[in-house]
């Protein structure tokens, strides 16, 4: 079994109903800080307990703004039981059309009738709530494996009282198997632990030395300080020697240390924070062994915490290649793990509600999660995370938007806008994320930037071929680009372009002419980026001096009467790979920068594309105003 949905109202910062999704497997929820992750988790651990037998208690701050008059309600649904689980939950199980199901209903209730006043929690099955709890030994069965933000993995690995490697150690099963007492010839090695505990008690206290000490004990209290009458006799004893077998072995166990051997490895036992939270996950995975019988369920936060990138890449492939009796739930901020976690299996939180990335949930069709699962890499992945999304088609806009946006005072960062770069090819896949099949939208805003791909007339000419100054001679067949006098209906083609991916929150920002850089030339930075453009060529030739290139490149745009003509000079460069889009963007920003810096922002508007200004404007908004 699995869980398969989580519901909870009033809880913390969720005080609707809200329902999460999970899958078979590993699940992991992701979203920006204080969106409720961790709420989702400790929902579950308030219901069904720990393997550590933590005890969980409700606090004030558990209640929605701590107002106690409403109760907590969580639910928690498992579903695809096996004939053992069934037979475990026979009482408790809600029988559906299509499978047998167990609903667990949990219940806080602050109760001022008594004193001092208290929460009261209970628990109860079934859809209405009207079948009693399961059996304190069923309970067990669902209790899960837990493994907090933070944690302090190598003090869970060291001996001492209520040591976890002890607890884990505890449950490995027939632990106790061996000879039960020590006799003459026995190899020792075949003792069992409570046997091995005996022994060691026995060595202890009639040790030589220890029994000469309890002698002296008894001579001087007999000689020196006890009437004649008052004879006695000492005894030093092993604390401990009348314990059960189980108190004796969970003994032995709690002086155990876990702890890399010192000549394996390059670290010689000294082992950093990564290290020790591996080896405390190991511990953990050790109690969620595969049961063809019996489910596991592990419950982690941020597993990626003091982790490398390798490293995390192999856990995250672990817990996706583990039984399918074992469910792994996880949190995290990394990207990295974010993009390598199959698309379906991604539960975002955001708004405080929940928006299951699996198929059906989603506007993407399978081939969509065909690609987005090969193309999605860490880079892009960072879009899960974010208040603001802007989706690009290359280079040039991902390295020169965060320049202007800094020009318009609406710097990214600030406004925790992420820029994803598509590579040209897949603008309509990634949008597709956002934009949800059925119910609430992601209130995410998102700006796709795409170019027009309309040559002006006069382009081909300067940008292609010189030849091609005149219509007839323009190529009719295996051409892959337009000219503005071939589009009949304008607004039809505009519209045809935004469709792909317009729609809920997401929406598409074309350019009024051809590209980005043929835009920016038209819209009046054409000298600008003739400076930039005679700067990056005086490095690469070192055969003139940048001053004599932009002399000639000035001579040449001013030749052309027409302002398409000039900016499809300037984009000739780029057409003809003498300059790279993205060597340009990225020092042409810096140009800007450094030139419009001090300027008022309504006079930046003006020089800019007026799409970029209105794509950058739409996802620093305020949110909730849009």
């Amino acid at each position: 079994m699995y869980i398969s949905s989580v519901e909870t109202e009033n809880f913390r910062a969720f005080k609707e109903k809200t329902i999460f999704h999970f899958n078979p497997g590993v699940t992991v929820l992701i979203g920006e800080n204080d969106c409720g992750k961790s709420t989702v988790i400790d929902a579950i651990r308030y219901v069904l307990g720990t393997t550590d037998q933590t005890w969980q208690r409700v606090e004030l701050s558990d209640y929605y703004q701590e107002n106690t008059q409403n109760e907590i309600h969580i639910t928690v649904v498992f579903s695809d039981l096996t004939i053992q689980e069934k037979a475990a939950f026979m009482e408790c199980l809600t029988y559906t059309k299509s499978e047998e199901i167990l609903i667990l209903n949990w219940t806080a209730k602050y109760m001022t009738n008594v004193k001092p006043h208290r929460t009261f929690v209970s628990i109860n099955c079934g859809r209405n709530g009207d079948v009693s709890a399961p059996s304190a030994e069923a309970r067990e069965l669902l209790r899960v494996t837990y493994l907090k933000p933070l944690r302090d993995a190598q003090a869970q690995m060291r001996s001492g009282r209520s040591s976890r490697l002890a607890q884990i150690l505890s449950s490995v099963p027939d632990l106790n198997t061996g000879e039960r007492e020590y006799r003459e010839g026995i190899d020792i090695n075949k003792l069992s632990l409570a046997g091995i505990f005996d022994l060691s008690n026995h060595l202890l206290a009639n040790h030589e030395k220890i029994k000469g000490v309890n002698q002296g004990i008894s001579d001087i209290l007999n000689a020196e300080l006890m009437l004649s009458s008052d004879a006695v006799q000492t005894e030093i004893t092993v604390s401990g020697d009348g314990n059960t077998d189980e108190k004796k072995i969970h003994s032995l166990l709690e002086k155990l240390d876990l702890n890399i051997q010192r000549d394996s490895g390059s670290n010689y036992g000294h082992v950093g924070l990564g290290t020790s939270n591996l080896m405390s996950m190991a511990c953990e995975m050790l109690l969620n062994q595969d049961d063809k019988e019996l489910s596991t369920f592990m419950l982690i936060e941020e597993p990626e915490a003091h982790i490398h990138a390798q490293r995390q890449l192999k856990l995250i492939q672990s817990m996706q290649n583990k039984g399918k009796n074992q469910q792994i739930i996880l949190t995290t901020h990394s990207p990295l793990l974010a993009s390598v976690v199959e698309l379906n299996n991604l539960l975002l939180i955001q708004n405080r509600k929940a928006f299951s990335m699996r198929a059906g949930e989603t506007l993407l069709d399978a081939s969509d999660y065909k690609y987005l699962e090969r193309y999605l890499d860490a880079t892009k992945a960072n879009l899960f995370f974010a208040r603001g999304v802007i989706i690009v088609e290359g280079p040039g806009e991902a390295l020169l938007l965060p320049t202007l946006a800094n020009l318009l005072h609406r710097n990214l960062t600030d406004y925790g806008v992420s820029i994803v770069d598509v590579k040209s090819t897949g603008l309509r896949r990634y949008a597709r994320i956002f934009q949800r099949k059925n119910g609430d939208e992601i209130n995410i805003p998102v700006s796709c930037i795409t170019d027009r791909d309309v040559m002006p007339d006069c382009a081909p000419a300067i940008c292609i071929d010189e030849t091609y100054d005149k219509e007839e001679n323009w190529p009719k067949k295996n051409r892959k680009w337009k000219v503005e006098s071939e589009i009949t209906d304008k607004e039809k083609y505009i519209h045809e372009i935004e469709e792909k991916a317009n729609g809920q929150k997401v929406k598409t920002f074309i350019p009024e002419q051809w590209t980005l850089e043929y835009e920016m030339a038209a819209n009046g930075l054409g000298e600008e980026m003739l400076e930039t453009i005679a700067t990056l060529r005086a490095a690469e030739l070192k055969s003139k001096k940048n001053e004599e290139l932009l002399k000639d490149y000035k001579e040449k745009y001013n030749e052309y009467d027409s302002k398409e003509a000039k900016a499809s000079y300037i984009y000739s460069f780029f057409s003809h790979k003498l300059v790279s889009k993205a060597e340009f963007a990225q020092q042409f920003g810096l140009d800007l920068e450094c030139k419009f810096k001090e300027k008022p922002v309504e006079d930046i508007v003006k020089i800019l594309p007026n799409y970029l200004v209105k794509a950058i404007e739409y996802v620093t908004a305020d949110i909730e105003g849009i």
